[in-house]
């Protein structure tokens, strides 16, 4: 049956997780997540209550756990099937940052940029006018009042002191009496 077929009693019967199954069956491209909800919405006849946003929680939870659907960025939903398993890891590798780890023959590699290269041969390209002009908009330190050590004031708890030192000295053992029973 198609989804457009529903009754309205059927959409209240069945999950939406499934909907979307055959939603995205019928389809066969992947769809925005608040797409798929706005169909249910109109299959439904649902205005906006507390009951259908129980059911769009509940769906949006199903929708990151059932392993039939795979997210394929930006909100767009698919079914896994749709994807062979090198698709798969091409629509979710932008979220994983992979390292090479090097071997020899890539040290000796003089095209090959290391992690924060760029960055250093940036700085060095600096001149010393810019370096000026960076100090220039530091705050001076000696504008700023000086603060004496015995100006800083801490306050201790005798008996939070008293507590902590007896402590450690149980657990180091230095008020065990030493035995005489040899």
């Amino acid at each position: 049956m198609k989804i457009q077929d529903y009754t309205k009693e059927m959409v209240d019967e069945k999950s939406f997780i499934d909907m979307a199954h055959t939603l995205l069956e019928e389809k066969g491209t992947t769809m925005n997540l608040y797409d798929i909800i706005d169909e249910f919405k109109a299959l439904g006849h649902y205005e906006d209550n507390e009951h259908l946003e129980n059911r769009i929680v509940q769906f949006y939870t199903d929708l990151n756990t059932d392993g039939r659907f795979l997210n394929v960025g930006e909100n767009m939903w698919g079914l896994r099937d749709w994807y062979s398993v090198d698709d798969i890891e091409e629509k979710i590798a932008p979220t994983i940052q992979k390292f090479d780890i090097l071997d020899e023959e890539d040290e000796e590699d003089k095209n090959l940029k290391l992690l924060g290269e760029e960055e250093e041969e940036e700085d060095e390209a600096r001149t010393e006018e810019d370096v000026e002009d960076d100090e220039e908009n530091l705050d001076d330190p000696q504008d700023e009042e000086e603060v004496n050590e015995s100006d800083i004031v801490i306050e201790e708890d005798e008996d939070e002191l008293e507590e902590a030192e007896e402590l450690f000295e149980d657990a180091a053992g230095f008020n065990d009496e030493p035995d005489d029973e040899e």
